[in-house]
């Protein structure tokens, strides 16, 4: 992982006088552009870099620089062990343990109990309740892919279930709603993709090596199409289901109504996740507008009326 690279690579400039980019390639499996750019960010950081030319050049901190724990508060340091253990669910333990370790040498003596009081106040756990191993091994391939800067081979299933083969360059690991995907730029569509890690099967590392390109941070391709194809339904609700829908929208866009039921405006996209979700919650919900969206409800209730019927007459 980035942090845990920037880290090393900061130890190893405090304790050597000069270190040449493609030392630090090959160190860290990454390109040398990787490694300009990982200086850029400690630079950012306040680390006070110095790229040296000619045949003894290299990288090195200004000369008489040494780092000042007080460079991050108590507060600081237990956030960043905040934020280190809640990707516990994507990094070995012993990588865990490694970059924590590091960490903790930068907390003054008198502010450790205080630091790791304040480090377990907030637990992030992204480990799903029920074990994926086809997604955690598939994750471990996609880190040693970016870790190397590697093509990636996999099968990738479509929505409507058909298999493609895609040979990708991966360049973002992505975490979204408890779903983890891959950012990728994809050889056959010569275009930046997003694909589903559940979605992706016979991962391999490939031992060709890509450049890596300029693009987009985030999700942003499905925001646009979300924000695109979003309308909004007008729903009446049991108020038993007042927890289940805060999951999918804010406590204002409840109302209560007369007779003692919930009206809820419910942002909605138009597609199978969508009508599951409508689907999901019964007979407890009524669809009251769009009349469209009623008639689509009605008519999966229909089909699954009949394929229970029809599998009963067996």
């Amino acid at each position: 992982m980035k942090l845990q690279r920037l880290i090393a690579m900061l130890t190893a400039l405090l304790q050597r006088e000069r270190i040449s980019a493609s030392w630090f390639a090959e160190k860290f499996g990454v390109s040398v552009r990787t490694v300009y750019r990982d200086m850029e960010a400690l630079e950012s950081a306040g680390i006070p870099i110095v790229t040296h030319t000619g045949v003894n050049g290299g990288i090195s901190i200004v000369e008489g620089y040494k780092i000042d724990k007080q460079l991050f508060t108590h507060q600081d340091i237990a956030t960043l062990l905040t934020s280190l253990h809640s990707v516990s669910g994507s990094m070995s333990e012993a990588q865990i343990n490694q970059t924590a370790e590091k960490i903790k040498s930068l907390i003054p003596q008198e502010y450790g109990q205080a630091v790791a009081l304040k480090s377990k106040q907030l637990l992030v756990d992204l480990t799903p309740w029920s074990s994926h191993a086809h997604i955690s091994a598939g994750i471990h391939i996609v880190q040693k892919a970016l870790e190397s800067s590697s093509l990636l081979r996999f099968d990738y299933a479509g929505r409507q279930g058909e298999a493609t083969l895609r040979i990708a360059e991966p360049h973002q690991l992505v975490l979204k709603e408890n779903h983890w995907y891959l950012r990728a730029f994809c050889r056959q569509r010569q275009d930046f993709r997003t694909f589903k890690i559940s979605r992706m099967s016979g991962t391999e590392l490939l031992s060709e090596q890509f450049e890596p390109r300029e693009f987009e941070n985030g999700m942003t391709d499905f925001k646009n199409w979300k924000n695109e194809q979003m309308i909004i339904v007008e729903l009446v609700i049991d108020p038993s289901l007042r927890e289940r829908a805060l999951d999918y929208c804010h406590e204002e866009q409840l109302r209560e109504l007369e007779d003692g039921m919930l009206g809820l405006s419910l942002p909605f996209v138009e597609s199978e996740m969508g009508y599951s979700v409508l689907l999901g919650m019964g007979h407890l919900c009524y669809v009251v507008s769009p009349v469209h969206v009623r008639a689509e409800l009605l008519r999966r209730a229909e089909l699954l009326l009949e394929r229970y019927q029809s599998e009963g007459e067996r």
